[in-house]
């Protein structure tokens, strides 16, 4: 009995040890960061992601598997660290805003998509040359001719969309899902 008691004492040691290591790395990289505007996103495997703005965070606590988010906003949050896809300082949600919707500019649809990528321009002038399907590493996996990929053979991740026009060329993050 003696045995598994220490293991478990031992367990759970672990365990506080790698949740102050990370609640110190947070702390960390809030710290350095320093900037009035910055935002600590938490995004769940499944859901959509919460944006807590930096300065307004009190405290993160670490118990029991959980993240704690508590703010002077009032908008805490509490997230299962073992359902998260990412916490991060950097906005790496992927859809297409209206922002983007600018001449000149291609945007591709629907983002995240499954099986058709479709590339689209408000521009008339512009004529497209080619599409290339890249992925993170700058492996260029497709290229082809017409404004619509079949994704459906890809593996779920994150790519690049690389379009090339007669006079400029402009490359597009998307989610296969």
């Amino acid at each position: 009995m003696e045995g598994i008691n220490l293991l478990q004492i031992n367990i759970i040691d672990t365990m506080e040890i790698n949740k102050l290591k990370i609640s110190q790395l947070l702390i960390l990289l809030i710290l350095c960061t320093n900037l009035t505007g910055q935002t600590m996103y938490v995004r769940p495997i499944s859901g959509s992601q919460s944006a807590f703005v930096v300065s307004t965070i009190q405290k993160l606590t670490f118990t029991n598997g959980f993240l704690t988010v508590t703010n002077t906003t009032g908008d805490n949050g509490t997230f299962a660290l073992s359902n998260n896809r990412y916490i991060n300082f950097a906005d790496l949600t992927l859809g297409t805003t209206i922002q983007e919707l600018q001449l000149d500019k291609f945007y591709v649809y629907p983002n995240p998509t499954t099986t058709l990528l479709n590339v689209a321009n408000d521009c008339k002038g512009a004529s497209l040359l080619h599409i290339e399907i890249i992925t993170l590493e700058g492996c260029v996996l497709m290229k082809q001719y017409l404004p619509q990929v079949d994704t459906s053979s890809l593996p779920k991740g994150i790519y690049f969309c690389r379009i090339t026009t007669s006079t400029n060329s402009q490359i597009i993050k998307f989610l296969k899902q």
